[in-house]
């Protein structure tokens, strides 16, 4: 256990202090975890394994014409996504730190959040206007870069959330149970997309395949799951009080604010900077350990698409079980130690996949490494919020956000180099097993005091 002096004594994100709540007398936890249950709908069937993929393949090579055509088509359709969605972080990247800043001087958090939910359903609802047509193809990748923006701008008003419905004492299992649902709703959403729209032919709901009607429909689906989902808690999210109200706020001023911010948290606040690099990084190697799993398991152990998708199903609902497990740790421990676990353990288990080939050792070591890859992220949001000085929250997860995209490069980009070095797809992990080690040495010195401990011990 760090023993070190508590960065952050003064918050009362520290304190034992009672939880808001509703009409019901009680915080909206349940609230706050349907929200991550339904909003996962996006990044699990739209961005990763449905949508994205029929806008990438089927519209990117419709009309193409011979083998090497068609391969040429579907590397043009994944530079197109790949391109739109790097706008898209940049947007993240500038526009999160501001929208924090402006939700917490204002007390706009509420309001934002709502706004930023409805955007994303709007905009998923709009998807349909895709035709399996390459001309197409563009509108396709500008709406799911759209899509990503706004979810994730909407996350970052969700996450200041969790130090208003919770204590020290619960906080863990709060956000662990949360990230469980959101990984539990993704296995049910996609098991229905699967059965409704695409297996068997054209699914239970019969909807012709003709145009990629079948394809299409999905969204709609998606987008009043995500509606549902995340209507309770933009009903009852807590009050959020402005840290400045009645002042003017532009913009411009808005950055100003925030290059100030930054300026006095290195001053004075230098723990929590230091944790903004190292989660960072660390983050990007957990984030690229999902999204290079399906190309590890295609391109190195030869699954089918049926078997790439059951294996992401099964993922998912183990990552599940991990975060549901982790967040009581988390309470029983701290943050620290879950982070510090987490991430040897996915060192270890990632080293294990890189030294042997086998296709059983893929499948049982890949599915040990989801149970760590929830439990860290979910400890990390955690971490944030003990970190956070009052009133600053939303602002600070502003900065998690916008640090996480500015490095979002090194975990993928660490996987393609170490594939170009060594020729072997499945040495690629490697580089995400590099960019976790260096996220844990940079994150292992940080004296974090009583915020990385259990509540009882701060």
């Amino acid at each position: 256990m760090d023993s070190s002096p508590d960065p952050s004594a003064s918050s009362p994100a520290l304190s034992p202090a009672p939880s808001p709540v509703g009409r019901s007398g009680r915080p909206p936890v349940a609230s706050f975890a349907l929200w991550d249950g339904g909003m996962s709908a996006f990044s699990s069937v739209i961005l990763t394994f449905v949508f994205a993929t029929y806008v990438a393949s089927g519209v990117a090579t419709h009309g193409a014409v011979g083998e090497a055509e068609i391969e040429a088509a579907k590397a043009h359709g994944s530079q197109t996504l790949a391109g739109w969605q790097s706008i898209g972080a940049v947007a993240v990247a500038l526009l999160a730190p501001l929208l924090g800043n402006l939700a917490d001087r204002g007390g706009a958090r509420n309001a934002l959040l709502r706004i930023f939910t409805i955007a994303t359903v709007a905009i998923v609802a709009l998807m349909p206007l895709v035709k399996l047509d390459a001309d197409y193809l563009t509108l396709g990748a500008i709406l799911i870069a759209l899509a990503v923006v706004t979810s994730e701008l909407a996350g970052v008003f969700v996450n200041s959330v969790l130090p208003e419905i919770s204590t020290p004492a619960n906080r863990g299992r709060i956000s662990g149970t949360a990230w469980a649902v959101g990984y539990w709703g993704s296995i049910l959403c996609l098991g229905l997309v699967l059965v409704l729209f695409v297996m068997p032919g054209t699914g239970v709901l019969g909807i012709t395949a003709e145009d990629g009607w079948n394809y299409r429909a999905i969204p709609i689906f998606v987008a009043i799951w995500i509606l549902l989902g995340c209507l309770p808690l933009m009903l009852r999210a807590p009050r959020h009080h402005a840290t400045s109200p009645g002042e003017p706020w532009n913009p411009w001023q808005g950055y100003v604010q925030i290059i100030q911010r930054v300026i006095r948290a290195f001053r004075h606040e230098p723990i929590m900077l230091q944790y903004l690099v190292a989660s960072a990084i660390y983050r990007d190697g957990l984030g690229a350990v999902f999204s290079i799993a399906g190309v590890l398991a295609a391109n190195a152990y030869g699954f089918s698409t049926v078997e790439v998708i059951i294996f992401g199903i099964v993922a998912n609902l183990v990552a599940g079980f991990g975060v549901f497990l982790g967040g009581r740790v988390d309470d029983r421990l701290g943050p620290r130690v879950v982070i510090i676990a987490g991430c040897l353990g996915i060192i270890v288990l990632g080293m294990i996949v890189f030294l042997f080939s086998s296709t059983l050792v893929f499948w049982i070591v890949g599915l040990m490494i989801c149970l760590f890859v929830g439990p860290v992220q979910s400890a990390s949001r955690n971490l944030l919020t003990r970190l956070s000085q009052p009133g600053r929250e939303t602002e600070n997860f502003g900065l998690y956000a916008t640090t996480g995209r500015a490095l979002g490069f090194l975990g993928t980009g660490a996987f393609t180099v170490v594939v170009a070095l060594l020729g072997d797809t499945r040495s690629g992990i490697l580089g995400i097993v590099l960019v976790l080690a260096l996220g844990l040495v940079a994150f292992v010195p940080i004296k974090l005091g009583a915020a990385g401990r259990a509540a009882q011990e701060a």
